[in-house]
């Protein structure tokens, strides 16, 4: 059997660990906060509208999401892999920018276009359009199909827009702005 050293970890690997962790923590602490808030019982409020729901059921989502990216950076810790290329810095060069965008767009709409006047659907298609065209954009003009990833990425700003709105206001009968 070949003896070889293992290979260093790669800080994209460590960076993943460290990411995953702090998923978790912050995703236990929504499962825990929307679980423990009052659910309105004595009133009679329909289960569905409970207020900690939503907050417990993303905690739970984000807990479970956190936990595969740490078994995905043990893995690649383990193997000596890096889920970033690191050798010239563009990956993580690349993955910077690509979270500074999603940054910005999640700003923008949270507090630029929702309640600002524009329909809560309308603000949600924007987002939804503007990540998927923005994020795909490179892959699509390689391909040469650009007006077709505009125009999925038009159906899927529009099909979201629609199951949200519908989702808050008919099931949990929040109002939208």
């Amino acid at each position: 059997m070949d003896a070889t050293p293992p290979l260093p970890v790669r800080p994209a690997s460590r960076a993943d660990l460290a990411a995953a962790l702090a998923w978790i923590v912050l995703g236990t602490g929504m499962l825990y906060g929307g679980w423990s808030m009052d659910r309105l019982e004595a009133q009679n409020i329909n289960p569905y509208t409970a207020p900690g729901l939503v907050p417990a059921l993303l905690g739970g989502g984000l807990v479970i999401l956190g936990a595969l990216l740490f078994l995905r950076s043990v893995r690649a810790t383990a193997g000596g892999q890096s889920t970033i290329p690191t050798s010239d810095g563009a990956g993580v060069a690349l993955a910077s920018g690509r979270f500074r965008i999603a940054l910005a767009l999640c700003l923008l709409y949270g507090a630029g276009l929702v309640g600002r006047g524009i329909p809560f659907w309308l603000a949600t298609f924007v987002f939804v359009f503007a990540a998927i065209a923005i994020f795909q954009w490179p892959a699509r003009r390689a391909e040469g199909k650009t007006v077709r990833g505009l125009v999925v990425a038009a159906l899927c700003g529009a099909g979201t827009a629609l199951a949200v709105s519908l989702v808050f206001q008919e099931l949990f009968l929040v109002r939208l702005p």
